[in-house]
């Protein structure tokens, strides 16, 4: 009686006691295995039933799985030691685990192999996080790599530097024009380096950049040979997930253009033997914007003879949109003595319009009286297009390419202050997508960025006008309607919204349904923020998700 109950205690442990699944595999021959015993676990976790029992892999699996069981149990039992292995395997109720298997072969007093015991733990939990972290490192390393090809090939030099304007890096670029090796500099303000007389200005560019006024200035630079070099700069801001962290500081040395532009003032013979052999554009103007002069190298640059653009009308090459800003820089230059320093599109024979910088230096006769203008032409168009992708690495999310939260603020925070004035309201829409960890758990990060991306390409086929939709980050996302004249136009926004997500989301060969929870606030009469209304709208969106998945709320006022 008692090994009977020991038994009984004994089969019931192995049943129901270990929450590992349990297999014991009869060996009836080396190539032939059947199923004599599994637990509980097993039938909890797969589609095996006790009608599997005594049947071989082949009479209850499919074909595939059935040679891949084969070949492990085959492994086990000729090698005669503990094989493991990992796999994943669907479960009954279609949700996707990870394994890790142990099978153990046994042998009777003969030596022959009669069974394998098969232990399978679940790992699922282990391989999402592995999965989570090699997916956060491939981005890493993307983004690293990217961001070091836009450092390591660009001809200007770029710094990067805090909040607080200390430098914390830069490109090969921007060693060799400072002349210091980067550990010099790093930790040190980049104000140190401005040539005493332009600090306070510097200093009130880098606060303005910080408030988010983003604009072009000219500051001379002290290098490490004490050198002083004209220089233009800009900063762009690093915003990783919305949030300024920093800035790049693009820093051009203007000093070479400079020496070009005042060669006139030496004496016009020894402007021509130069302006006839630099490789950029000079361009001299008189008082009524005649095209005088155009250097040779207009043809090697931009396609053109110069003989074709003398006796046009005035800017006859630069952009229509352009000519405004050139025209009341030549005016005030001329007017005040001043140089300017302008980045506008002028026309190429072949490629079309050519992003430009313009240096331009105004000339006066022995009386004072405004003479001519020398400007100085450069092609920019690839440093303007590493500038741009510079920019939309700090504006745009780049999982989805939609803007993000801090672009959304700012161009939000626009169209508020136009609605003020012209007493229209706004809409604000948080959404995000129910249940979304659960395709993350279940399919990976992988399947769950695909998803991501499918939604942000969908939403922004519903945006139209003056509208925006942005990544907040995760799989929450916000819209903007900005011409919200009532409740009926953003449902009707809403409701293609919902429409345009019924459809399944097919990803990686996988079809996913998908619905969505939004929150909708109004600006109406009252005074409020950009901000307030997200924070409302957010609130809404989980009112609705609480009541009830795939709908909306809107605010109360």
């Amino acid at each position: 009686m008692m090994n009977e109950a020991a038994s009984l205690s004994f089969a019931q442990v192995l049943m129901e006691g270990i929450k590992e699944m349990v297999f014991v595999i009869k060996v009836i021959e080396q190539d032939s295995f059947i199923y004599e015993f599994f637990n509980t676990a097993v039938m909890e976790k797969t589609s095996l039933t006790s009608l599997s029992i005594g049947r071989t892999f082949h009479e209850v699996h499919s074909s595939k799985l059935a040679s891949f069981l084969q070949e492990k149990y085959r492994g086990a039992v000729q090698n005669r030691q503990c094989v493991v292995y990992e796999d994943s395997f669907y479960s009954a109720g279609k949700q996707l685990f990870y394994s890790k298997t142990h099978l153990t072969p046994l042998f009777d007093e003969t030596g022959k192999c009669t069974h394998v015991v098969s232990l399978v733990k679940d790992v699922t939990d282990e391989k999402a996080t592995e999965l989570k972290n090699n997916g956060i490192r491939e981005r890493l390393e993307e983004n690293s790599a990217r961001y070091r090809a836009l450092y390591e090939s660009n001809a200007g030099a770029i710094f990067t530097v805090d909040l607080k304007g200390d430098i914390t890096g830069g490109n090969p670029t921007a060693q060799q024009l400072s002349g210091y090796l980067m550990k010099e500099i790093v930790g040190r303000n980049f104000v140190d380096f401005v040539f005493s007389e332009d600090r306070l200005l510097a200093e009130q560019h880098f606060l303005a950049a910080v408030e988010g006024k983003f604009k072009d200035a000219r500051l001379n630079f002290t290098s490490k040979s004490s050198e002083i070099m004209g220089c233009l700069i800009k900063f762009i801001p690093i915003s990783p997930k919305g949030k300024i962290t920093g800035f790049y500081m693009v820093v051009k040395d203007m000093t070479e253009l400079d020496k070009v532009a005042s060669l006139y003032e030496a004496g016009e013979k020894n402007f021509q033997i130069i302006a006839e052999n630099v490789h950029d554009v000079i361009v001299l103007m008189d008082h009524q914007k005649a095209y005088l002069y155009l250097s040779p190298s207009i043809e090697s640059i931009y396609g053109y003879q110069a003989s074709h653009i003398i006796g046009q009308k005035p800017f006859y090459n630069v952009h229509p949109e352009d000519v405004p800003a050139i025209t009341l820089a030549f005016d005030e230059a001329a007017k005040s003595g001043t140089t300017y320093l302008l980045q506008l599109r002028l026309l190429h024979k072949d490629r079309g319009w050519v992003w430009s910088e313009l240096n331009g230096t105004p000339v006066y006769d022995e009386k004072k009286r405004f003479k001519h203008m020398v400007m100085v032409a450069r092609d920019i168009s690839l440093q303007k297009e590493y500038e741009n992708q510079l920019m939309h690495f700090a504006y745009f999310d780049s999982l989805t390419e939609l803007p993000n939260r801090r672009f959304f603020q700012e161009y939000a925070a626009e169209q508020m202050e136009i609605h003020d004035k012209t007493q229209k309201s706004l809409a604000v829409m948080i959404l995000d997508i129910d249940d979304f960890k659960e395709i993350n758990d279940q399919w990976g990060h992988e399947i769950g960025d695909a998803v991501i991306q499918e939604f942000g390409y969908r939403l922004s086929t519903c945006i139209h006008r003056a509208n925006m939709a942005a990544r907040l980050g995760g799989d929450e996302f916000v819209v903007l309607v900005a011409n919200a004249e009532g409740q009926e136009q953003v449902a009707n926004v809403a409701a293609s919204i919902y429409q345009t997500m019924e459809k399944p989301f097919n990803v990686k060969d996988l079809s996913l349904q998908v619905s969505i929870s939004m929150g909708i606030a109004f600006s109406l009469d009252e005074k409020i923020t950009i901000s307030a209304m997200m924070k409302r709208a957010d609130m809404a969106m989980y009112k609705a998700k609480n009541q009830e998945k795939n709908s909306f709320q809107v605010s109360p006022t």
